[in-house]
């Protein structure tokens, strides 16, 4: 059974859980309060708009409630220890991105000492202040600082292969998670029905394909007609409205262009045969397969460049729900309320 001071962790929540639904309705009295949040972090955060961070405060609001919560940490034995300092070190690439490793700290009952990302502080100081006033005591539970510090115990970084190294060599002597970058795939296959397709626009142009967890390679079975999925992504035309976003489709259509390099023209996207898992903005790479034997086994040998793998199946992620993972799909496979409670 879950300690009192645990259950008044997961009540916290389920109040944020509350808020976060009611400050999401228009007709609501707190969403008054959201509008100059969401302003100020577009503000920021060109890539971010109202609608993609509503639907990152949409995802909360559905986790945070008692019973999700209760059914993620009853494999846990969560005791009331000695609380350690935890330097959180967090993305910014897409809106509230870090705030999982915020609540694994929390619940574990240990002190977030949290370096935001420049491009995405003031959604999470958002968040955390709006907690900060339901639980009396989580004022002492986070420290919000403007850089690196070096008052803390142990340390979760997330940032590029090239920053990672550098966390590596900086905080070798911690308690540590380091991750890297990481795409995912998704095995398209001949049983694809439409609503399948369309689905699969999600995994890929949620959050304009900036999260780890967006499919920027496709694994397609032979015999497959490619035709489907262009329409199917000629379709998604709400992507032409964002600049920033249409810059890059239009530079790397150029670029191909100028190279001789063969490509897929689907409007808002650009289709390149190519084996890299890692694609640009506004790019989506494939490779042929013949069944899913050939998908599986490719799958593994890259498994440690991939975030998830969207296909149908037990072992895929389901189409469209990358970027809905349950509070135990952790980033990089690695249980992190797990190395939390170990320390």
């Amino acid at each position: 059974m879950p300690n009192a001071s645990l259950l008044q962790r997961i009540q916290s929540l389920s109040q944020l859980g509350v808020f976060l639904s009611s400050a999401l309705k228009p007709t609501d009295k707190s969403s008054e309060q959201l509008l100059p949040i969401l302003e100020e972090a577009m503000a920021q955060n060109r890539w971010f708009t109202h609608d993609s961070m509503r639907q990152a405060l949409g995802y909360w609001a559905e986790q945070l409630n008692q019973e999700t919560l209760r059914k993620w940490m009853i494999s846990y034995a969560i005791k009331e220890t000695n609380p350690k300092r935890v330097l959180l070190i967090l993305a910014g690439n897409i809106p509230l991105v870090g705030f999982h490793d915020v609540l694994c700290t929390y619940v574990s009952g240990h002190i977030s000492v949290i370096k935001s990302s420049q491009k995405d502080s003031v959604l999470i100081g958002f968040m955390i202040k709006q907690l900060q006033k339901i639980d009396k005591h989580a004022a002492e539970r986070f420290e919000l600082v403007p850089h690196t510090t070096t008052n803390f115990e142990a340390v979760i970084a997330t940032g590029s292969t090239n920053s990672s190294r550098y966390f590596d060599y900086y905080f070798n002597s911690y308690p540590h998670i380091i991750r890297r970058n990481r795409n995912s795939v998704a095995y398209v296959n001949n049983a694809l029905e439409q609503a399948h397709l369309e689905l699969l626009c999600k995994d890929v142009f949620d959050y304009y394909g900036l999260g780890c967890r967006n499919v920027t390679h496709l694994i397609i079975e032979q015999g497959f007609d490619l035709n489907r999925l262009v329409e199917t992504f000629y379709q998604q035309t709400e992507l032409l409205a964002h600049n920033k976003y249409m810059n890059n489709v239009d530079y790397h259509r150029s670029l191909f262009i100028l190279n001789g390099q063969s490509f897929i023209d689907a409007n808002g996207v650009l289709l390149s045969e190519n084996r890299s898992i890692s694609s640009p903005i506004g790019v989506i790479h494939f490779h042929w397969v013949t069944n899913r034997k050939e998908a599986d086994s490719w799958i593994l040998s890259h498994q440690q460049e991939i975030q998830c793998a969207v296909g149908l199946g037990p072992s895929y992620t389901s189409f469209g729900e990358s970027q809905r993972p349950s509070l135990d799909k952790y980033a990089d496979q690695i249980d992190t309320l797990d190395f939390l409670l170990a320390l």
